[in-house]
């Protein structure tokens, strides 16, 4: 098939989901499939438009029903394609209460057919023997985001005299975070969007990189994960940006902790072995922005509950523990601010409130802003999401002294504010059923004296947390550079 010319015939609809008019991109979609038509091969594109339209609209169930029909349909369907759909559903999965944890790691276990169908490079140890040890990281942005926010001091903070860093950038994004992080390293390559992902993986084993770290995974399209399929480097690792295994058996190793991932909790989840840090597998660093916050905070009266979690995290069960929560403290309210723009979201999850029983005065809805940070202080205590636990919202609120509520799971990434409490000393705001969670927010908002102080508290108790201990995490994560290193050299050798 001629993907371009199916995608110009389909332009309209495109061009209302660019807009955030889905709604209309949904009815133009139905009415070009019955004016127009698709031939049989371009049947998985048609079904990706349908994917897209309810995406945008909220609409989770027909989303995914959408992506895996889109899936299933390979005639005319290009490999690399079916390959970066297949990690977006992987990564859409964490949306779901009702997946379950066979089925999470069945399906990301499917993801290695990909692996095997890629020749992959192989690996002399004459071609690594140098003074020091290479690591590579491959991350879609090295620009100030979220997991730059969990990655920096691996980038800036490491030991020049045992290792060289290489940076494998697949978008062509900069910003000051870049310029620095070029500054620090050996090497950082950027690559157009469109670039062969085969041409970033030739480079990384020509650079003989030796440790090949991927901080994206699935997430960001799978573009990360391409790369890692055909295994440029002897050793990789995946993790911190992602919340589950890869599922391909050309990673190595998962990096966790020992709140995330404790020994036999879930270790058949992962087709890599768990290497686990004592304490965090990421390390917090705030934003200037973040850092540039002078407002105070003043306790509420009544209290405000908060989220600001991306509103795809929100679902039936979570909304109705927030409801339980609200009821249960007179007078209060939640402010819902979503993380990132979307022109509908207000208005498809105003509507979900209602139908659930929200009164308007029970609720507050905001879309994202650029000083949403100074909102973290107009409200009392935030209210983490589940099973898509927050992770640079937690610590964001965190370091504003925000209290964060919690509840955690079995899994990897329904751990995230569960190990985040346990490092500052406040595990106990985490909860392992919904009753707990509801039972412990109402508590705490009936106690003001013990919410006040954490307000005061809880900024000093991260700072001080191994969660912001760079140069430990530094030094963490470096001792597992040298211990699976010669983990492999040994096995070569043997």
């Amino acid at each position: 098939m001629d993907l371009g010319r199916l995608d110009e015939r389909y332009k309209p609809v495109l061009n209302l989901l660019r807009q955030e008019a889905p709604q209309q991109a949904l009815d133009r979609l139905n009415q070009m499939v019955q004016e127009v038509g698709y031939a049989p091969d371009e049947e998985w594109r048609i079904l990706q438009y349908y994917s897209q339209c309810y995406y945008k609209l909220f609409d989770k169930q027909k989303c995914r029903a959408y992506s895996w029909a889109a899936l299933q349909h390979s005639e005319g369907q290009p490999f690399r394609i079916q390959q970066l759909e297949f990690s977006d559903y992987l990564f859409m999965l964490h949306y779901y209460p009702e997946v379950t944890d066979t089925e999470l790691r069945e399906l990301h276990f499917m993801y290695d057919r990909f692996t095997q169908t890629v020749e992959q490079y192989r690996h002399k140890v004459n071609h690594h023997q140098h003074k020091q040890l290479r690591i590579g990281y491959l991350a879609c942005e090295f620009t100030d985001n979220v997991v730059s926010r969990f990655t920096i001091p691996l980038l800036i903070a490491y030991d020049r005299d045992r290792f060289e860093v290489y940076c494998y950038q697949l978008g062509e994004g900069r910003d000051w975070l870049t310029d620095e992080i070029e500054k620090q390293v050996k090497v950082l390559r950027r690559y157009p969007r469109n670039s062969e992902l085969s041409r970033v993986a030739a480079d990384i084993y020509a650079d003989e990189v030796d440790i090949l770290f991927d901080f994206d995974v699935h997430a960001s399209g799978g573009r990360t994960m391409a790369v890692m399929s055909y295994r440029p480097a002897p050793v990789q690792v995946a993790g911190i940006g992602y919340m589950s295994t890869s599922g391909s058996s050309a990673v190595d190793y998962f990096l966790g902790d020992a709140y995330c991932d404790p020994s036999g909790l879930h270790d058949e989840d992962f087709r890599e072995e768990i290497w686990r840090l004592p304490h965090s597998h990421f390390c917090y660093t705030p934003s200037a922005r973040v850092l540039a916050v002078k407002k105070k905070y003043q306790l509420h009266e009544p209290i405000i509950f908060g989220s600001f979690n991306n509103f795809l995290k929100l679902n039936d069960e979570m909304l109705e523990a927030w409801l339980a929560i609200i009821r249960q403290v007179p007078g209060s309210k939640i402010l819902l601010k979503n993380s990132s723009h979307k022109t509908n979201a207000l208005k498809i999850v105003g509507r979900k409130l209602r139908s659930l029983g929200f009164k308007p005065k029970e609720y507050i809805l905001e879309d994202a802003t650029e000083d949403y940070l100074e909102r973290y202080l107009d409200v009392d205590i935030l209210l983490d999401t589940y099973p898509y636990t927050g992770g640079g919202t937690t610590c964001e609120a965190l370091y504003m002294g925000v209290p964060v509520v919690t509840r955690y799971g079995r899994r990897h990434g329904q751990r995230f504010s569960y190990g985040i409490l346990q490092n500052i000393g406040l595990g106990e705001l985490a909860c392992a059923t919904f009753a707990e969670y509801i039972a412990k927010a109402v508590a705490l908002a009936m106690d003001k004296d013990l919410l006040q102080a954490l307000h005061q508290q809880i900024p000093q108790l991260m700072q001080e947390s191994p969660l912001m201990n760079g140069a430990a995490y530094v030094q963490a994560v470096e001792d597992m550079y040298r211990g699976i290193w010669a983990k492999w050299l040994n096995g070569r050798n043997k």
